[in-house]
């Protein structure tokens, strides 16, 4: 064991070095120069550690990264959503917190892409050296250099599509030298403002930074996760990353001629499956009212659950809504769940359930 002198220039040190390792993947749409990260020894009270993977894309056609699987614990994923052409590049981000978390560290990252529907594990490893400092257990206090925040995220929680919300955090400058926040240089989502009190920290000073959030103008619906990176001069990372958090629900139009939804059954049983190929199911949506039936959103509870794009559902009629169970790295009897989120004032929330036994 050796004696770590400087947490930044170690992290970076064994970034650097695992990203010189080039990983080709064999019929995979993206390749990694690396899929395995080794931060070496890691203090417990490190704060926040960016981590890089870096892609460039293999693939003949375009492609797209569909869901990216943490598997809970400590981390918060950034990665593109437009479709990925040919010959591009560039990165996954992936932010973990050691607090708490003293002993061998191994973070697996999995991602599928599609049309391919292809999976891949990402791992970052360390060893976290447990902290002296006894860190109270209810705080989610995180450290940026000399920034120390009372929490690097907010939970915003379930609220209606047209709500307008404050949420606040603590920022205090625990270095030597004064901290200065660049409003110019931030980066955040349009329908986020930010106002910093003071924008000045001397030594020692806390100044609180108040989250305007319109959701009326954001264009969300159902669960979320979005960034805002601020900057601070006289801090080192000058960026320093807050993430939000939460889910929108849509608010009912009340109309006379309003979609009205009829569903037979919200349960689709596929019954024993294999556990090595995809397989497909359906189920039939009608609209009994009098205007078209938008189906707003999808989410599925796994990322191994797809379901096709559905057009409007006219009045009187019904559509068939067609659904993709992957269920390789599934085990026995499963259950996921299909939220649709529609513009039926009486039913803007549907939820489904798909069953399945996989095989081995």
């Amino acid at each position: 064991m050796y004696k770590v002198v400087a947490v930044s220039t170690r992290v970076l040190f064994f970034f650097v070095a695992c990203l010189l390792i080039n990983t080709v993947a064999n019929g995979q749409a993206l390749t990694f120069e690396a899929k395995e990260i080794e931060l070496g020894y890691m203090p417990e009270d490190t704060g926040n550690v960016v981590v890089d993977f870096k892609w460039s894309v293999s693939a003949d056609s375009a492609v797209f990264i569909q869901e990216i699987d943490t598997h809970g614990g400590c981390s918060i994923v950034s990665y593109p959503k437009d479709t990925l052409r040919k010959g591009s590049n560039g990165k996954i981000t992936v932010r973990v917190n050691p607090k708490n978390r003293p002993g061998p560290f191994v973070r697996k990252i999995t991602l599928r892409t599609m049309p391919d529907s292809v999976t891949q594990d990402l791992y970052i490893k360390s060893y976290i050296e447990p902290s002296v400092k006894v860190w109270d257990q209810n705080t989610n206090e995180t450290t940026y250099g000399v920034a120390v925040l009372s929490s690097d995220y907010i939970r915003v929680g379930q609220v209606p599509e047209n709500t307008k919300l404050e949420k606040s955090i603590k920022i205090k400058n625990t270095g030597k030298e004064t901290l200065r926040f660049v409003a110019s240089k931030f980066k955040k989502p349009a329908y986020v403002t930010v106002k910093i009190t003071p924008e000045k920290l001397l030594s020692g000073q806390e100044a609180t930074v108040v989250f305007t959030l319109d959701f009326s103008t954001s264009g969300k619906l159902g669960s979320y996760t979005d960034m805002v990176e601020l900057y601070a001069e006289g801090n080192s990372p000058k960026e320093i990353i807050v993430y939000l958090i939460g889910k929108i629900l849509p608010v009912p139009v009340v109309s006379a001629n309003k979609p009205v939804v009829q569903m037979l059954l919200k349960e689709a049983d596929l019954k024993e499956v294999p556990s090595d190929k995809p397989v497909q199911g359906s189920l039939v949506i009608k609209n009994i009212g009098a205007s078209p039936l938008v189906i707003r959103k999808v989410e599925t509870s796994c990322s191994c659950l797809t379901l096709e794009a559905a057009a409007p559902v006219p009045a009187g009629e019904s559509a068939t809504l067609y659904f993709t169970l992957d269920p390789r790295g599934l085990s026995g009897a499963e259950e996921k769940k299909i939220i649709l989120y529609t513009n039926a004032p009486d039913q803007p929330i549907i939820t489904l359930l798909v069953k399945a036994v996989v095989g081995h």
